[in-house]
Order: structure tokens, then sequence, then C-alpha cells
């Protein structure tokens, strides 16, 4: 791929391709589009599913290969199609479950062992079940771990996962021997399409084979990258290449609502509910984007989750001074899921705490912990807050520029908590964190004052500061000065009430319990043994499972097991679903209504 060039003069369309067939977006269509509404109703693949519109139950993935803007190389990941706009679309080679394989050319093994392994019933969430396990293939070696951690967004209300999971497993670099051997005849059983790079079947994972960045054969579009403005009914969309731009079109809109558009995915937790006069789409900023380490680590705004994380985790190997960063990766990978990670900002997470103080920001939870600050940039100069001035700063025709952490030596130990009604994609009924400095070698003595921080209390609620200043210069390991400290904690948290969340006795338990768990953590000597388990973190092995049936093979083909006629064509998207046909002109539209007359005729219908 060649480096990204930047064009002058602003363009009034957005380009792109859907399965290596080009297509432009002007001005006609509503602000409001989604990439799925467009790839559904103007595209006409009704492969990609739609339902829950928020980027929670997978049926939307597809698989996105782009240029970063700042690294300048290309990556393919995962995306809910639901959440992104078609106008942030521009450069993008999107792919969709009938791109990667169908009846005439052949079906990628990932919609082949699927279908073989029973992984589908009703069908309808199995297209992006495919496009997310794609998208996984098109990146790093994926193990068996990772295909367990990686689906968390995608719901399916029929088969239990287990056979979903193996399927998928069989793909992995470690898959177990027993997974194997279910599929080694799968060639006889689905055509496997030809891969146009090495001309023999399709492995599955084309990554490393550099004219073809994805199994699709699909290259992003070579572009200029360059502004968009678009006129749109009611609105204007900008698409900016340089941080200077955005304060430019502040200057040009004044006071008129706006939104910055990355990744849309706060779309999921906060619907708009004023259409805003203007949209600055920000995505393609390098310097939002950028990241350094020297002199100390300086994260951009703009960086995905999922970039974050996996930072953090490399990070937290090679540097001694970041390796509390192992914890802050281990909490991201809690936060909603893997496609809404690709896409989702650090900086749009804390944007929503700014808007929403209720909101229970991992990010933020993690980010004030561990005592980072902010650089928020305006017009003419970058100025450094910490986090709680963040809350209180009016960020109108601000933003977020980039986040700045600490280094922290061994004396401090951080850890954080996330409980939640699931494992992932879940908003914390309480989160927590907390960093002390301390010697654990000399009674556990406080060596200054401490940040204890919880989320899911109240909106107004961060420190238990009264908390903090009691411990501060105590033994912690004290049995006295930890249960006054608990005592004091109970007295400074103040749940509220509001539904649908837990009541507010259960979370003033869970947040007391965290503080608790974490000075178990700390193993203080002569702690009983019947308590160290308390301090860790409960880790769920690999799932396994096995389906037992009767059969008869005296009788066969009756009673014999075979993969469902049908299910192939649900992974590849070629099944058609009720809502997958097109509306006819004229069509009528009916619902049932209740009547409190038993048996009547109507009077009259409204015209």
């Amino acid at each position: 791929m060649s480096p990204t060039k930047h064009s002058s003069s602003p363009e009034n369309n957005v380009t792109f391709t859907i399965n290596g067939t080009k297509y432009t977006v002007d001005e006609n269509l509503p602000a409001c589009t989604s990439l799925n509404t467009f790839i559904r109703d103007h595209a006409n693949l009704r492969g990609t599913k739609a339902m829950c519109h928020e980027g929670g139950c997978g049926a939307c993935l597809v698989a996105v290969t782009s240029e970063h803007p700042f690294k300048e190389t290309a990556m393919t990941y995962a995306v809910n199609s639901c959440l992104i706009s078609v106008f942030s679309c521009h450069g993008w080679a999107i792919t969709t479950a009938e791109g990667i394989g169908n009846k005439k050319k052949g079906y990628h093994p990932v919609q082949a062992r699927l279908a073989l392994m029973n992984g589908t019933q009703c069908g309808y969430c199995s297209p992006g079940m495919v496009m997310n396990m794609y998208s996984l293939l098109e990146g790093e070696r994926v193990t068996m771990k990772d295909v367990e951690n990686s689906f968390g967004g995608n719901i399916c209300r029929c088969t239990g996962y287990r056979p979903i999971l193996d399927a998928f497993k069989s793909l992995s670099v470690d898959a177990a021997s027993d997974l194997l051997e279910k599929v080694q005849d799968i060639e006889d059983i689905h055509k496997i399409k030809i891969c146009p790079k090495t001309e023999k079947a399709c492995s599955g994972n084309c990554n490393g084979i550099e004219a073809y960045p994805n199994c699709n054969g699909t290259m992003i579009i070579p572009k200029e990258v360059s502004s968009i403005h678009l006129q749109l009914k009611g609105s204007q969309w900008f698409k900016v290449t340089k941080l200077e731009e955005i304060f430019d079109i502040f200057d040009k809109i004044g006071d008129v609502p706006y939104r910055l558009v990355a990744g849309n995915t706060g779309q999921g937790v906060y619907r708009v509910t004023e259409e805003p006069k203007a949209y600055i789409d920000v995505g393609d900023v390098a310097e939002l984007k950028s990241l350094s380490t020297q002199p100390k680590l300086t994260l951009g705004g703009n960086m995905s989750l999922t970039e974050t994380m996996e930072l953090f985790y490399s990070l937290s190997e090679d540097n001694p001074k970041y390796k509390y960063t192992r914890v802050l990766a281990d909490h991201i990978d809690l936060i909603a899921n893997v496609p809404v990670r690709n896409t989702g900002t650090i900086a749009g997470n804390l944007a929503m705490k700014h808007e929403h103080n209720e909101f229970p920001s991992d990010m933020y939870l993690m980010l004030e912990t561990a005592g980072a600050t902010l650089n928020i940039a305006q017009k003419g100069q970058i100025i450094n807050v910490n986090m709680l001035a963040f809350l209180d700063m009016d960020m109108k025709h601000k933003i977020i520029h980039s986040i700045n952490m600490p280094e922290l030596d061994e004396n401090y130990h951080l850890r954080t908590f996330k409980i939640m009604p699931r494992a992932q994609n879940a908003h914390a009924y309480v989160n927590a964190g907390f960093l002390f400095k301390i010697n654990v070698n000399d009674s556990g003595k406080v060596l200054a004052k401490p940040t204890i921080v919880f989320g899911g209390i109240n909106p107004e609620f961060i420190h238990a500061s009264n908390t903090e200043s009691y411990v501060n210069g105590k033994n912690l390991f004290d049995r006295k000065i930890l249960r006054t400290a608990l005592k004091i904690l109970d007295t400074e948290l103040h749940p509220d009430h509001v539904l649908p969340d837990a009541s507010p006795e259960y979370r003033k338990g869970l947040a007391e319990a965290l503080f608790y768990k974490y000075v178990l953590g700390l193993s203080p000597p002569n702690l009983p043994k019947n308590l160290v388990s308390g301090g860790k973190i409960l880790e769920r092995p690999i799932s396994t499972g096995k389906q037992d049936f009767e059969t008869n093979q005296s009788v066969w083909p009756l009673n014999k097991p075979v993969p469902k006629l049908e299910a192939v064509t649900q992974c590849s998207g070629e099944a058609q679903y009720v809502n997958d046909i097109p509306t006819i002109p004229g069509e009528v539209y009916a619902a049932f209504t209740l009547t409190t007359v038993g048996q009547g005729y109507i009077a009259n219908i409204d015209p």
C-alpha cells in the first residue's frame, strides 16, 4: 500500500467498496443512514442482518479493511454496521458474508465449518458469527482462548453456543484433535472456494499473503485522504484529516449544535435525542491516533479501545514502569465487545462520561485510578487537566487531544474491578479502582495518600475521599485499621436507586467487598489460608462440551446424523428471511390492535 497522501480541496462524496464493488454516497442520503441500512437497502445485500441497532447482538457484523491514519498500514477488523455511519466509510473495503463465499464460487472454511458442525438453527445470527470469526483470522494467530473471548457481542437464541464455538475453535492454531477430526472431510461435503493467490482450496486465512490483505482478495481503495464536505438535508457532514481543520469548522458553524464522530459506538448507549446541525468526522486525523512513549506514554485520544488494550499488554511486558498497564488491559477486555472496541475510542468513552455523569465509564475509572491527565485542544493551544477537572470543563469547541499515562514504580499496587451481569458486553453494577503506594514488606504501611475510586454509586460520587485520608500513613494490614476503614467507607457510600440498576444495598455491599478483596490481594502476612483465594480473580478455563445421541447404523440413512441442508446458505447470507424481502410499492402494513369490544363491526377507518 502506498503512503497516505493528503489533498487540499474538500470532496463532495464518500467512496468505498463492498465485496469489491465500488459505491459512491453523496448528499442525497439522510445524515442518519447507517452502513447497515446502505448495505441492505441500497447495495441490496441482505445477508448482513439488522436487529438491535445498538451494537449488542452481532447480527449486523461486517469486515472492514482500512488504512490506519497514523501507522499508514492496512488492517482488517469487524464492525457493527448498525452503528457506523455510511458517511464515515470513505476509503474502506467492506466485506459481507456474501463476499467471502457463496454457492457460485464456493464457500469459505468459516462458513463451511459452522454449517458442518451444526452451528446454525434458525440461522439469523450466523452471517454475523461468520464475519466476526473471519475478521479474527485476518489478524494475528488465533487460539481457542481468543475464540472464546471474542463472541461476547454475538447473540444466538437457538444453539446454546457449544457447536458455534467448536466450529470456530477448529480453525485456531491450537485446535484440539477431536475438533480437527470432525472437519477432515469437509471438502467432500461443501464446495470450498479456490484462493486466487495459491490456486488451492481456501485455508481460511490469507494473512501474510502480500497481494491479498484479506481472504476475499479485495484491496482497499487507493485514495488521497482528503477533507469532505457534504450539505445534507438539515445538516452538514465534514470529514477532516488535520487537527486545525476541526477548529476552522468550529469557527464556520458558530453556535449550532454539532457532533464529533469517530466510532459512533456511543449510539448503542445513549441515543441522540436532538439531531445536530453539523457532524465532524475526526476518524482520519493522524495526530489524534498517534502514540508516543518518550519521554512518557502519551495516547492519542482517538486510539481505539482494541489498540489501547493491545498496547498495554505489550508495554507491560517491555517496560517495568508501565507494568501496571496489564491490569488496565484486562479491564478493557471487559468493556462492551470486540467489534465495539475495534471502533470505539478513548475520547469517545470519556465524552460520554462528560455528557452523562451517571455513565459508569470503565475508561474514566481506570485513567482516574492510574493518575492519568488529559490534553485538551482548543483553537491555538493545548491545555493539560486532571480527570476530575475534565468533568467540570466546558467542552464546547474543544476536543480530547491525548492522554498522559504516569510511570509507577514497584511500590505502587494498582487493581481495578468490574462486577456486571455477565462476563462481557454489559455495564457494571459497580466498578472500582485502587492505587496504593505501600511497602508490603514493612507491615503494609501506606506511604502516600491512596486512590479509591468507584463507579455505579451515584452520578456525583467518584472518590472515597474520607477513606483515602484515613488510611494514609497507616498499616493497612492491621485488622483494627482495616475494620475502621470499612466503616468509614460504609458511611460515605450512598448509592442511588434508578431502575433497572441493582438495589442500592447490593451495590453498596459490592463496593465494600471490592475494597476488602483488594486488601486481600496484597497478600498480608499471616493471612489465613481460607482467605487467600478471596484476593484473586477467578479465571475460567476454556470451555468444553459434547453432544450425545443415539443412532442405529443398521437402518441408515434413516436416523443417520447429517448436516442440515440449508445450513451453509444460512452461513453465507444466501438464506432469505421475511425482513429480507424488499418492500413492494403500495404494500399494505397491518398490526394487531386491542379493543374493548369482544364482538362487533368496524364503524369507520381513519383516512
